[in-house]
């Protein structure tokens, strides 16, 4: 917590603290409670009841409107709990009370995000930042993915090379690739997964990102050979027999290609763009029944980019 509060926080988080506290307020119920006693039952149910520890801090709260650490807590247990806006109320209180806490505004962050309020969201994490007397990398990672949310793309990637230069690590090379990668900056993004890559070589993830890097560069047997890869890693996952099956059919083995699109739909039956694509491979085919027949399941899935190939192509 902030320098600024010295909480009295007894067997925090601790089932045998959270049992002590109960023994304790029942043998005192006819004494008045403290702020502090109803904070510190309130602390001790964190992780047991969030209900109870809420009404705990309302307690405390109501006997003392300007204790900014119940007001806190109170917004981590809503915050758990999915309670987004009611948690930044909370937190917005506390930041009138002692601006010294400052790690409000990055559950701030989070909770604006959670609710689809992008420029909130960048906003608070901007304010986190600046509260910050050094910036971690991890402080740059979070400012780097609101910007991304916002879709300020540049300045997204300004963060992550500036979390590369505070700690270089996979999740540092990770970022940025994707921040690269969307700006259809291809050739740079595919330096930064590579190095991802010779972090931890054994992750199916980033070479399905890989293979999708050497796709929009033109690199087909690459992305195929990245594919395979991440199969070998990992085989249970559809997505990678559909990139695969995308690339194939790009390269005219629609045939092959259906056989991935296949795999795809045994492994998740309920992805509209996995029919599509089958579709369109079978349609290569020759084979217009069953095309038309994946684009009807494709369009029921709801995904209508077929809609117009039903209605001129198919009975």
């Amino acid at each position: 917590m902030s320098r600024g509060h010295k909480f009295i926080i007894r067997g925090l988080f601790s089932p045998k603290g959270l049992i002590i506290s109960i023994l304790v307020l029942t043998s005192y119920s006819g004494i008045a409670q403290s702020r502090e006693f109803l904070f510190n039952n309130g602390v001790n149910y964190m992780l047991a009841d969030r209900e109870m520890a809420i009404k705990q801090f309302n307690k405390a709260i109501e006997i003392d409107s300007s204790f900014s650490a119940a007001y806190f807590y109170r917004g981590v247990a809503k915050f758990k709990q999915g309670n987004y806006e009611d948690a930044i109320s909370d937190f917005n209180k506390v930041a009138l009370i002692d601006s010294s806490v400052t790690i409000i505004h990055a559950y701030n962050g989070f909770a604006y995000r959670q609710i689809g309020k992008k420029d909130e969201s960048l906003a608070s994490f901007n304010q986190y930042v600046k509260s910050r007397d050094e910036l971690s990398a991890m402080d740059h990672k979070l400012i780097g993915k609101a910007k991304m949310e916002t879709g300020d793309l540049e300045g997204a990637i300004k963060s992550f090379e500036q979390a590369l230069d505070t700690d270089k690590g996979e999740s540092e090379y990770y970022y940025l690739f994707r921040a690269l990668y969307s700006h259809e900056q291809y050739q740079e993004a595919l330096v930064q997964i590579n190095k991802a890559i010779n972090e931890d070589d054994e992750f199916y993830g980033y070479y399905i990102n890989r293979g999708n890097t050497s796709l929009k560069l033109g690199a087909f047997e690459e992305a195929l050979t990245d594919y395979d890869h991440a199969l070998v890693l990992e085989p249970s996952v559809p997505d990678s027999y559909f990139l695969r099956g995308r690339a194939l059919d790009t390269l005219n083995f629609h045939d092959k290609a259906i056989e991935d699109f296949t795999k795809a739909i045994e492994l998740n039956p309920e992805d509209g763009t996995y029919y599509s694509k089958r579709g369109n491979a079978r349609y290569a085919m020759g084979q217009h029944e069953k095309a038309c027949m994946d684009w009807t399941i494709a369009n029921n899935l709801g995904y209508y980019e077929d809609f117009n190939k039903i209605k001129s192509l198919c009975e």
